[in-house]
């Protein structure tokens, strides 16, 4: 598994009242969630693992860990999660799945058992800080759409996600026990 994970937080959430975050600090987060552009397939190999891929996401096998109507929790060596719209919908709990996947911390999660919720909690020490600089553009027929930018992908290390004005930062995270 990575020492480091890469931690997905958006300024939005930050102009929500969520603190900015800085190297070297510690903080406790109630819980990861994950999602995935192309969704999760179910696969027959039985192991966890995440391998890190461009734009800081990751390529994952993982258990599915706990599956409801509203809620799923994904084992990759982490647990994260998401709504089960995001797996393939024969995949029931304690199948496996496949796919890439962003993870971050979300704001509030999806209902489950207080023992699935508590599962989620993580301790983290920030290592390093991304500033994502890539632009967005409008669509050509939609220009009022904006979406971001895949071939023009940029960061920029950071001290602090008060020190630059993007629109979302990545936290270089070790998880302690």
């Amino acid at each position: 598994m990575p020492s480091e994970w890469n931690l997905y937080y958006p300024s939005w959430m930050i102009a929500d009242g969520e603190p900015h975050r800085k190297v070297g600090e510690l903080f406790e987060w109630f819980s990861v969630e994950f999602w995935s552009e192309e969704g999760l397939e179910r696969t027959h190999e039985r192991r966890r693992s995440a391998v890190p891929i461009a734009d800081y996401n990751y390529q994952v096998l993982a258990e599915v860990a706990y599956l409801s109507e509203k809620a799923c929790v994904i084992d990759f060596g982490l647990r994260a999660i998401r709504t089960p719209d995001l797996l393939s919908p024969e995949c029931r709990q304690g199948d496996y799945v496949t796919g890439n996947v962003k993870i971050g911390l979300p704001l509030s999660t999806e209902m489950a058992p207080a023992e699935i919720l508590t599962s989620l909690t993580h301790k983290w020490r920030v290592k390093r800080i991304s500033a994502d600089l890539t632009p967005y553009v409008s669509l050509p027929d939609a220009p009022r759409s904006f979406y971001r930018d895949k071939t023009q992908v940029r960061y920029r290390e950071v001290d602090s996600t008060s020190d630059y004005g993007a629109d979302a930062y990545i936290l270089h995270c070790s998880e302690i026990d």
